[in-house]
């Protein structure tokens, strides 16, 4: 079971009829948490003989038909009807509550699709015979955009059914910050001292996710399947991110898959060097990266650099950091991996004030050179920029090139002479004198190196 400690602390919290927020920054795996909590092995597992004492409905908000209170309580009620059926719930119930789901999507006034699903989770409360558990995923938007009157409802069905009926919600943000006003905050205050926070998980999660991405990716890919040497390789440079882990396991698959032993070494430095211009993952990270605080960013890049536990660090900042399982600090079983520390050693280098050079800003896809931003790279010149980027200071031969620029196909019909190309083009927008590079290096029959604050070829 992934997440097992997190979902425990649910569970618990929900067998004292309690609600709880689970938190966490994108493809951080809040969903799959959710899901799983309503499945019947996890379900059984958990609750063991008094699973059937609950019902779990999962609704995902992102399926709501517009964002308003009706759409709401209409995704809310369909998906308790389903949960209700899949537990043979008499026919009785079944029957009221769709009289009550036809009075929602088309009501005789305003007033009546509110009173309809009030008159709905009171009849689910006081018939079923079980705890009503509503988790709420992708719930930020609404929570953010629909009238605080809708949670303030809430708030009321839950004081009135206080023992029948409970909540989870799932957001990137803590409710409290997502807005604050009277009538959301009554709600808010049911989750103020339990939020389950999901980071990077532990190394054993880490692996099990990353099995089933493999499974998934070799489906596709004839059946081909990952060992354990490169299970671990996988890891080590995904962290414990699922975003990250099934982007790595897929360019692992097309790259490295098939690879005879004698060839794994060379292989798996083909990955590595493919990871740092590999459009999904450099999506995921900017993903990330783009939901911290600016703060949070740069407490993150001291952290990462070994500064975090000097002087003049934002010590609140590095203890949420540590909190948001950004940080392994207080959490020993975190798995950062090397492809997120790359990324957030290369954006602390675009930070102002940061040390003359070349500086990629991979979420804009600025390129500086000494604080001015040069003219736009084509698509090939970002290719390569990222790829010696990621290497910087460190010697990239050309068929590293060909294959993280190009392609794996093009490794036959790319030659010495359009490479040099390529990089002259290159050279002659990043170089203030192209025929004396600074910052891209030729070492003759070696390859290419990036250069951080400007160098010469040895």
């Amino acid at each position: 079971m992934i997440r097992e400690s997190e979902s425990r602390y649910i569970t618990r919290c929900i067998q004292s009829a309690r609600s709880c927020s689970v938190i966490g920054l994108s493809n951080m795996g809040k969903s799959n948490l959710l899901r799983e909590l309503c499945s019947h092995d996890v379900r059984n597992a958990l609750l063991q003989d008094r699973a059937d004492d609950y019902l779990f409905v999962y609704v995902d908000c992102n399926l709501m038909a517009s964002r308003t209170e009706q759409a709401l309580h209409e995704a809310t009620l369909r998906n308790i009807i389903s949960a209700l059926r899949r537990a043979g719930a008499h026919d009785q119930l079944l029957k009221d509550l769709a009289e009550l789901h036809r009075e929602i999507v088309q009501p005789g006034s305003p007033i009546r699709s509110p009173l309809a699903f009030d008159s709905a989770v009171r009849l689910v409360c006081e018939e079923s015979e079980r705890l009503l558990v509503l988790l709420f995923d992708e719930f930020d938007e609404p929570f953010e955009k629909l009238d605080g009157r809708t949670f303030l409802n809430l708030r009321a069905m839950k004081d009135e059914h206080t023992g029948a009926l409970t909540f989870v919600t799932a957001t990137e943000r803590p409710l409290h910050e997502i807005r604050s006003d009277n009538d959301s905050n009554e709600f808010a205050e049911l989750f103020s001292t339990r939020e389950v926070w999901l980071g990077f998980t532990s190394h054993a999660d880490a692996v099990e996710i990353a099995a089933e991405a493999a499974v998934e990716v070799s489906a596709s890919l004839d059946g081909v399947t990952i060992d354990k040497p490169a299970l671990h390789f996988i890891i080590a440079a995904a962290g414990g991110h699922a975003g990250l882990i099934k982007a790595v396991t897929d360019a692992w698959m097309r790259i490295a898959a098939g690879v005879p032993e004698n060839a794994r070494d060379e292989a798996q430095k083909m990955v590595l060097q493919a990871l740092d211009s590999e459009s999904t993952v450099r999506n995921e990270c900017v993903r990330i990266w783009k939901q911290l605080t600016p703060s949070q960013q740069d407490v993150l890049v001291d952290f990462y650099e070994g500064r975090g536990e000097g002087g003049g660090v934002d010590r609140e900042t590095l203890d949420l950091l540590r909190t948001m399982r950004m940080t392994n600090g207080n959490h020993g079983d975190v798995l950062i991996g090397s492809v997120w520390r790359a990324f957030v050693r290369r954006q602390g280098l675009t930070r102002p004030g940061s040390r003359p050079g070349i500086h990629v800003d991979v979420e804009s896809g600025d390129v500086r050179v000494d604080g001015a931003t040069i003219e736009p790279l084509t698509e090939l010149e970002y290719k390569l920029l990222l790829l010696l980027y990621g290497k910087i200071n460190k010697i990239v031969d050309k068929y590293a090139i060909v294959t993280n620029v190009w392609g794996t196909n093009y490794l036959d019909s790319v030659d010495d002479a359009r490479i040099e190309k390529l990089i002259s083009r290159l050279r002659s927008k990043l170089e203030p004198h192209a025929a004396e590079p600074r910052y891209l290096l030729t070492l003759r029959g070696r390859g290419y190196k990036l250069v951080g604050q400007g160098g010469s070829a040895s």
